[in-house]
Formats: structure tokens, sequence, C-alpha cells
């Protein structure tokens, strides 16, 4: 199928057409060599608009293609010929079909700046931009004449304003659907995030929504920015030199003259990408500053419709102030969340947002900015919720971190950190066949500390992948303690986190390590949370697939959460699942269809020949459930809590020495 096949072409210095590929040939079935490329290609009379030549760029590229109907994405590079000199590669693939519905729209004004649909019937629009245009995004909960109203009152010219009413107003769309089956154009200037009169082109296309009965405008935006010798201008002080967005002190003075100007109620929303520190690492400086300018565009034009104002704070700081209208947050939130998930195939990288409600028009807005930080921050790792808002317990809990990372630090060099093992076990008899390494903090200052107070405060502070280190190192050096004593050795699975693949070399730490205490890879077994798949990251894949062929068992833990278990599973090379039955939350209302889930995950996994393990087990009624299931393998309070490893090594000397709390039998 020509849709699934890439077109190449060159060009020379004039334009003109070197070579071709067979598909190039199949689309374009008159095309011959010395032709124009923009004439034969685009069927347009000068170079297009976003010609790599004209541009000089060789960033990829989509654009709508008339001849063809379709959208296409291209990549331009420079390659130097003997009878030609410098050309031009392109190489180039269709978008395939399902990208359609609102795309197919563009093609009567690909080079638009936003494109608003206007739904007549329910009062009620969508704003995409360029990069949101292939994703559905649901009606705003704001009116259409609303909209407008706000719109004309806040960035349209005043000298413009009079007819800016004629032009958009229900009235007179419902003018246009009803008696022009035509394109219908107009303009007006409206004041851009830097103050400056932009010329803004609209170009309305009526359309009926034959399924719904339901009459739509089409409104495609075309933005003439100010002259680029004007551009200098700018104050170099006030904006950021990479995104052109407001420096934070200049933020700061422009949110409080917003503040003057308007009655409504406000709030300023903090945004960075989780993780990004490992962003450039992976994907390169390069790519790291075209997402960031992608961001900087969506909130510039953010700026432009809701009168909000946007800041950068540096790295992947991001700021804007906005009245608080639920619209214009979902708005802002679904919009970069879409341009981070989806950016040219980078996978793994999610947007985390923090907001803060002014309570008052003269709060310190140093201040407010700070608590919509804190509340990014509790959106790190959560993959079921990407905006948190500000409360008063987030201080306290700011409190608490601050008074134990020191002590955590110093727990790490003193060796505090040790780990627990919990025993695997047969269900049949109860048998262990292996444990899992579990860490815990044995504080000099503070005693036992519970994992719930101490892991997500080394998450948020970096440490994690430190001590996480420490205990697979000390995990392997009492392997090969009981090996030098003579013991029954049982393989003992470690904890690896998403954070750990994204700052070691996962698969030659552990490599060095078996090298280091000479053991077999299969005593030591990689056990990866569900959760770190939610965003199918190809890195993750491949580090797994290492793991595999240096001949570490592969677990995925936490199976069945609900996060990607279908879609990972045909991709991930797993050894095993374990699936903890808390999931499933079984009670007398739900038992019935909690166990044909369960039935189903272990008939899936027994049909990809992957063994499954049922953690949290802690009653005889759910032993015999998974007994009648056909599950053979457990991990819980049932058989065994977590013991130190002093009686889990007596345990494997003697079983039945060790009672299930961890205490010595009689």
């Amino acid at each position: 199928m020509i849709d699934q096949d890439n077109f190449t072409y060159i060009i020379d210095e004039s334009h003109r057409l070197i070579s071709f590929n067979f598909v190039m040939e199949s689309l374009y079935p008159n095309i011959k060599k010395g032709d124009f490329c923009y004439k034969a290609i685009m069927g347009h009379d000068s170079p297009c608009v976003h010609c790599p030549l004209e541009k000089k760029t060789d960033c990829p590229i989509t654009t709508y293609d008339h001849k063809v109907h379709r959208w296409i994405s291209y990549i331009p590079s420079k390659i130097e010929l003997p009878e030609h000199g410098l050309c031009t590669i392109i190489n180039g693939c269709l978008l395939s079909n399902p990208v359609k519905g609102i795309m197919n729209r563009l093609r009567f004004f690909p080079d638009f700046s936003l494109f608003m649909e206007v739904n007549l019937t329910l009062n009620r629009y969508r704003v995409f931009t360029n990069l949101a245009a292939r994703e559905d995004i649901n009606y705003s909960t704001e009116s259409v004449d609303s909209f407008f109203r706000r719109t004309r009152n806040t960035i349209v010219h005043p000298d413009d304003r009079e007819r800016f009413d004629k032009i958009l107003s229900l009235d007179n769309l419902e003018r246009i659907f009803n008696d022009t089956k035509k394109n219908y154009k107009a303009s007006f200037r409206e004041k851009n995030s830097h103050g400056n009169w932009d010329e803004v082109t609209l170009n309305f296309v009526p359309e009926e929504n034959n399924q719904n009965n339901e009459r739509q405008i089409m409104i495609f935006f075309s933005i003439l920015k100010m002259e680029k010798e004007n551009l200098i201008t700018r104050s170099i002080e006030e904006h950021d030199h990479l995104t052109g967005l407001y420096v934070k002190n200049t933020f700061i003075a422009k949110a409080r003259e917003s503040i003057k100007n308007s009655t409504d109620e406000h709030c300023i929303i903090s945004m960075d990408i989780e993780h990004f520190r490992f962003f450039n690492k992976w994907y390169s400086r390069w790519q790291g500053d075209r997402l960031l300018k992608a961001i900087s565009s969506f909130l510039l034009e953010t700026d432009r419709l809701f009168e909000s104002v946007s800041g950068y704070c540096g790295s992947d700081n991001f700021l804007i102030f906005l009245p608080y209208h639920q619209s214009v947050i979902d708005y802002v939130v679904n919009g970069i969340s879409r341009i981070v998930e989806s950016f040219d195939g980078i996978e793994g990288f999610k947007m985390a947002f923090g907001g803060y409600i002014l309570k008052n028009r003269e709060e310190d807005l140093l201040d407010c900015i700070d608590r919509a930080t804190i509340a990014s921050n509790r959106v790190m790792d959560n993959y079921s919720q990407r905006l948190c808002w500000f409360s008063d317990s987030m201080i306290k809990d700011i409190e608490h971190e601050l008074q134990i990372v020191p002590d955590i630090e110093r727990g790490i060099q003193d060796g505090e950190f040790i780990f627990y093992l919990q025993p695997k076990c047969r269900n049949l008899d109860g048998k262990i066949i292996g444990a899992e390494a579990l860490v815990r903090w044995n504080s000099r200052l503070h005693g036992f500390v519970s994992p719930g107070d101490f892991i997500p405060v080394l998450e948020k502070n970096g440490l994690v992948s430190k001590v996480d280190a420490y205990v697979w190192e000390s995990v392997c050096r009492q392997q090969r303690k009981w090996l030098d004593l003579g013991l029954e050795v049982l393989p003992i699975s470690v904890n690896v986190s998403r954070i750990d693949i994204f700052t070691l070399n996962v698969p030659q730490f552990f490599q060095d390590l078996i090298r280091r205490y000479n053991l077999e890879p299969r005593l030591i077994e990689i056990e990866i949370t569900e959760s770190a798949f939610v965003d199918d990251i190809k890195i993750l894949k491949t580090v797994i697939q290492e793991l595999k062929d240096i001949g570490f068992p592969v677990l995925i833990d936490d199976f069945g959460s609900g996060y990607s278990s279908l879609n990972m599973l045909k991709d991930v090379q797993a050894d095993v699942l374990k699936m903890d039955i808390k999931f499933f939350d079984l009670n007398n209302q739900n038992y019935d269809k909690g166990i044909n889930i369960i039935r189903s995950v272990f008939d899936m996994s027994k049909n990809m020949n992957l063994p499954v393990i049922a953690e949290g087990v802690e009653s005889e009624q759910q032993i015999s459930m998974l007994k009648g299931i056909g599950i053979k393998y457990v991990q819980g309070y049932y058989y065994y809590r977590p013991l130190p490893v002093s009686n889990y090594e007596e345990l494997i000397k003697n079983p039945g020495s060790i009672t299930q709390d961890g205490i010595k039998a009689d």
C-alpha cells in the first residue's frame, strides 16, 4: 500500500527535481526530472511556504498536499552530487488515515495559526493549534458569545472593535451559514503577548454535521506577526531568548497589571516536564530545546486567546497566570500535555501541573508561584493526576521533608538502609521458592521508619537510585555469602524503578555486580513495576531486553493495576507476572466479578507461557480461591511477612523454624 511507503526526492538549489523514487511516481503520475518541485508536486506557482530551501532548515515539517489530499511529514537534509552541486534530499511519508477528521478540514487553509470550530446549535466552541489539530478536543464549557465578548474587550484593537462585533457575532455566523456556501473572509487587529498589534485574517467555512444535525462554522485564524525588524524593540531583559516568554520578574509585573485591569478570579499554574533532566541525555539538547519552544508557542497563543500571562523560569519550568475558568484551565492542561506526550515519537515524559488560586488581589505573587510549584511537585510519578491544586497541608509535608532529608543522606552514608526478605511460596504446600528484597530504614535517630514515610522523600529528592543501587549490591553480597557457606541459595528479586532506568545504566550495573560477586544471573531477579510502562517507553523495553540477554529473569510487578497491562505485554519480553490481588478489592458485592478478572488474567498469562505470582495474599479464603483458579505461586502475609535477613536464613536452613510473623517457632 502506498500509504505505508516512504517517498524520497532530490532537488537542486533552483528547486528542480533531480531524482525521485517509485512512490513519488505513483503519487504524482506526471512528475518528471527537471520539473520545478513546487509546481509538479504542490501545484504552486512559487516555492512553498515551508520550503526547506527558503527556510534553510533541516527540521521535520508537516504540511497538507492538495494534490493527493493527504497530510505529509518530511525531513530535508543536504547532499552534494557531482553533477548538480549542493542539493536537498527529502525523505517523508504520508500520514495515516486515522488522523483525517478535523485535519481533512484543514485542506482549505493549511497555514493557519489557530483553528476554531463554532457549534452554532450548541453555542459552544473548540480551539485548536496546529499541534493540537490531530487530537479530539472537547467543546468548551464557555458559550461562543461569551468568548467573543471577552476577546473583544481584551485583545482586539479599539479601532477595530465595532467591525469585530459585526464579524464575530452569532447572528452574523448564522447568516454566513445560511446565505453563503462559499468561503467568507474578514480581518482585524489584535494585541499579541508582547503588546504589539498583529493583523488577523479570518476565513469562515460552513459545515453541517449530518450525523448530529448540528450547524458548525470553521474559523481559520491566519496571524501576520509584526515585522522582524520591530522585534529589536523588545527588551532582551524582559523576554527569554529561547522561548520568547517573559522572564520571572517581568512575568510578575505583567501579572500584577492583569490583576489591576480585571475583576476575574485568577490562578497561577506552574508547569514542568517530569524527569526532564534525563531528556537531553536520551534525546539530545537540540530536541529538548525544540520541545521547550513548542510549549512556549502554545503558551503565547494561549495568552493571545485568553489574555493570560506566560513566563519561563529556566530549565523546563513554565508559569501561566490566567483567569480561574475551568474551560481555560482545561485548554492549557490538555493542550500542553498533548504536545509533550506526542512530541515526535519521544516517549516516557509527562507534564506536571501545580495550581494556586489567588485568595485576594494583594497577595505576594512570589509566594503564589512558590505554592503552585510545590503543588506541581506532588504530581511527579502520579499517573492518575496531572494537575494538583495547592493546599496548606503541603507546607507541613515540605517541613517534614526538610527535616528528614539530611537524616536520609547521613543514613545512606552510615549504612542504616538495609533490606528485608519476603518469601515467595508454592501455593500447594507453602514451600519457599525465592524472596523479594524490600528496603528498610533503621535510623539511629528515628528508629525503624515506615517505607511509606521515606520512599516518597527519596523519589522527590533524587536519592532513590542511590538507595536502590546500595540494596542491589547488598543482596548480591548476601547471596555470595550464602554460597560460600554452602547453604541453599534461592533467587532474590530486587526492585528497579523508572527513575533507576533513566539515571543508571541498569544492565551494565547488574552485569558488573554478578561479575564482582561471581553469581549466576538467575539468582538475581529484576522486578519492574507495571506503572513504569505507562508511557510505553522504548528505552524501558530496550533495557529489559538487555537484562534478559545477560540472563536476568524479569518480573512485571503490580500487574493488573490498570495502567497499560494488555498493551504492554505484547511488546515486553517478561518472564513472570506478579499480580497484586488487592487491586481487585474483592468484597461481597464484587467477589464474582473480581474472581473472573483474576481468572482472565491467569488464562491470558497461561496462553503466553508466563507464570503468575499472586501478591497480597492474606487469608485462607484467598488461598483456596487461587488454588481453584490454578495459580501456583503466592506471596503475602498468609505465609510470611517481610523478614530480617537472619530470620530468612534460619527459615531456609530449617523450614518451619520461623512463623509467618517472623518469630522463631517453639
